[in-house]
């Protein structure tokens, strides 16, 4: 055979001999695909961000800067690295039943502090807090205690039983002790304390519970009333021991007192006619 009729033979030797071929460059087999869950890398079946939003691509001169700092960014979403505590930040010194106590906002602004959560002003505000209620003949004192709410001001509502509330003065939002006048003696009230701000008033209830913000109460009787009564009875005693003096001494004034001996008394009896009966068998001693 001639030569040139070997060569398709050999190659197609040569080719069988060979291993498989691959679509790498190097003839190499691509690696196989990880077992279980994996994150794909960031370049696979990734969509660029659209519009003016940060790290768009049209902030980078290429595709491949965008897409290296993506890639940055999606590995500092791992595990968090241990970072040593700094020093925490301390509460305010805020006491919600101190009276005329400061804003939080405005310990927090001076003092660098935290204040405890509170509702915003759009929120009706909760119910304030009746810590104690003193009743006098006219005047009651109401101490409470602030909700955790925004209240742009408090005032107090009162009424008699069966009838309607009667509303007092607008106090200031740090007020937390006022007096309520012009009460009735003897007479039972219904106290409430009310939180108001630019949504609306907190609520009132029936005074039955304990820590709610609104007590029933009673004021005394007038102390006047305790004087006419004793003044009364004292006269009424003094009056009676008189009597009673006046009576034993007319008794001892009716009575005849006989002074004097014995023979000035039986005078007086013959002179005055009451003789007696004579006794016989007496005899006197000249006859015996």
């Amino acid at each position: 055979m001639q030569a040139w009729t070997l060569l398709p033979i050999m190659a197609c030797g040569l080719l069988m001999l060979c291993p498989q071929g691959s679509p790498t460059s190097m003839g190499h087999p691509l690696p196989k695909p990880l077992q279980g869950p994996h994150t794909p890398h960031p370049l696979v079946n990734h969509t660029p961000l659209s519009g003016p939003e940060k790290g768009s691509p049209a902030e980078y001169d290429n595709y491949e800067d965008y897409y290296e700092d993506y890639y940055d960014n999606f590995q500092s979403t791992g595990p968090p690295r241990s970072v040593s505590p700094g020093p925490l930040t301390p509460f305010c010194a805020y006491d919600r039943c101190k009276h005329l106590q400061v804003p939080c906002v405005e310990l927090s602004r001076l003092s660098k502090c935290l204040c405890p959560g509170v509702t915003g002003p759009d929120v009706t505000p909760d119910a304030p807090r009746l810590r104690a209620v003193h009743v006098s003949e006219t005047r009651a004192s109401l101490h409470w205690c602030a909700p955790s709410s925004t209240v742009h001001m408090y005032h107090l509502k009162y009424r008699l039983p069966g009838e309607n509330f009667i509303s007092g003065p607008l106090l200031n939002s740090t007020v937390r002790v006022t007096v309520l006048s012009d009460l009735v003696p003897g007479t039972e009230y219904l106290l409430c304390v009310v939180a108001a701000n630019r949504a609306g008033s907190s609520p009132t209830d029936d005074g039955v519970r304990e820590h709610g913000p609104c007590r029933r109460v009673r004021t005394p009787a007038h102390q006047m009333t305790y004087v006419y009564i004793a003044v009364g009875l004292a006269s009424v005693i003094i009056l009676g021991v008189v009597s009673v003096l006046l009576w034993r001494f007319y008794l001892q004034k009716s009575k005849p007192i006989q002074h004097g001996s014995l023979d000035n008394i039986l005078d007086g009896e013959l002179s005055s006619g009451h003789a007696g009966a004579t006794n016989s068998s007496f005899r006197t001693e000249e006859q015996l």
